[in-house]
Formats: C-alpha cells, sequence, structure tokens
C-alpha cells in the first residue's frame, strides 16, 4: 500500500514537472515589484494662470537714460498675462531634484542674451550646468550685463559690435542687470539636468522625455514668487497639471 502512495506521488511531480503547471506562490515573480526600464520616460505639459478676473496694470517707468534709442517710458517685464486664457509667461517649470543616474549624458547649450531696444531678451531663460551664454547687443549705446548669483560677472557692451561669451560652472540662480539703465533684468535658471522650462506668452509648458518616477517640481514667477507641486511621471504618457497663482502670490 505504502509503495501505491509512493509511485502515485512520484508520477504527479513529474507531471508536474512536463506541464509547468506547478509552481508556489513565492516562486512567481511579482510584476509590482519588477523595475522600471531605464529608458522608460514621460512627459510634463500644463498651463501656469492667473486666478482671478483682474489683470495687473503695466509697470511704467519714467526714462531719462539715453531716451533718444531706449524711449521716454519703459514697460516692465515682470509680469505678462495673456488675455484670452489668463496664462502667466516667464515661467520657470523645473524638477527640483533628479538622480544622478537618470540625468542623461551632458549636452551643454548656448544661450544667446540679447541687448536690444534696451531690453535683455529672453528676458527669463533655463540652461544647464556646463552651458555658454553669450551677450551681444543690437544697441548703439553702452550697456552692461551684471551677472549676480550662480554666476558672478560684470561685462561692458559699448555698442552693437559688442559680444562676449561666459560659462556657467554650478547650478543655481543667475540675475542679470544692466548698470546703465536700471529697468533692465533678466533671470537664468541653472540646473544639473535638462529638465526644466520657461512658459511661453500663453503660460504653457511641454518638458518631454522625463525618466520615470516620482519628482517635486519648482515653479518660479519673479514677481509672484514660487510654489512646488509632486507629480509621478508613467512610462510614455502625459502627465498635466495646471499651477495657479494669486496677485499676491500662490
Amino acid at each position: 500500500m505504502g509503495k501505491c502512495r509512493m509511485r502515485a506521488a512520484w508520477v504527479a511531480a513529474i507531471a508536474c514537472a512536463v506541464l509547468s503547471g506547478c509552481s508556489s506562490d513565492t516562486d512567481r515573480p511579482n510584476k509590482s515589484q519588477a523595475p522600471e526600464p531605464s529608458s522608460a520616460t514621460g512627459t510634463l505639459r500644463g498651463t501656469v494662470r492667473l486666478s482671478g478676473t483682474q489683470f495687473p496694470a503695466p509697470a511704467l517707468i519714467e526714462n531719462t537714460t539715453d531716451p533718444e534709442l531706449c524711449g521716454r517710458v519703459q514697460r516692465r517685464q515682470d509680469l505678462l498675462v495673456d488675455r484670452e486664457n489668463r496664462g502667466i509667461a516667464n515661467v520657470i517649470v523645473s524638477l527640483a531634484s533628479v538622480p544622478a543616474e537618470k540625468i542623461p549624458p551632458s549636452q551643454p547649450d548656448r544661450l544667446v542674451l540679447d541687448n536690444n531696444d534696451c531690453r535683455f531678451i529672453p528676458h527669463v531663460a533655463v540652461v544647464s550646468v556646463g552651458s555658454t551664454i553669450e551677450v551681444v547687443s543690437h544697441d548703439s549705446v553702452l550697456h552692461t550685463v551684471h551677472f549676480y548669483g550662480a554666476l558672478e560677472r560684470n561685462v561692458a557692451l559699448p555698442d552693437e559690435s559688442a559680444s562676449t561669451a561666459v560659462t556657467v560652472g554650478e547650478p543655481g540662480m543667475i540675475a542679470v542687470l544692466c548698470d546703465v539703465h536700471g529697468w533692465m533684468k533678466a533671470y537664468i535658471r541653472v540646473d544639473a539636468h535638462p529638465f526644466h522650462v520657461v512658459t511661453g506668452a500663453e503660460g504653457t509648458f511641454v518638458i518631454e522625455n522625463i525618466p520615470v518616477g516620482s519628482y517635486e517640481v519648482d515653479v518660479w514667477h519673479e514677481r509672484l514668487g514660487s510654489q512646488s507641486l509632486s507629480v509621478r511621471v508613467e512610462p510614455e504618457t502625459s502627465v498635466a497639471v495646471e499651477i495657479m497663482y494669486g496677485l499676491d502670490g500662490p
């Protein structure tokens, strides 16, 4: 009787092996714990808007410095709001921190910072560490390009033929001023990664090719201040967000 039981168990074991249908729960792979492919990426997109119904009044400056070229009245660029969708331009949206293993090989940018009609163009920009900022002028008057913050440098541009280039070596925020024309300001954020952008005229933005994962996102505007949000980026998907500011800040 015992031999029959042993033979039956032996036959059952062979059948299980052949059919590959007998495995314990501990032998089965846990799909929820499977590592995410290192090459998987997603997209973050959205709009930054001004809440409420009011629009900011333009900040005007009476100018007595080179008025023939620069004009007798200048308008600050510190808060530009689209009349149709209330989108806010010149907002920096950037991943707060990205693990080193998720940062792609360095591809430094080249940013041209133009002195044109007594304004810095662009007014707000983002670059990665190691990038070059080329400062040029299209004005026939003296400008200075004075960098403060993550880059400390003061460059004089005496006329429209002048230009020079500087390299940014560390992350952080750079404020740019002209010592001759006090209303001229610009801002440049430097990150160790390329996952950052500046909102366009309608307040919209897109950051593509973000490695899958969870991130804190920094949002910064020169007048309305800073805020942050958490996002989860999934493979081959687009995460959409709407970010709101009031006239007194977030």
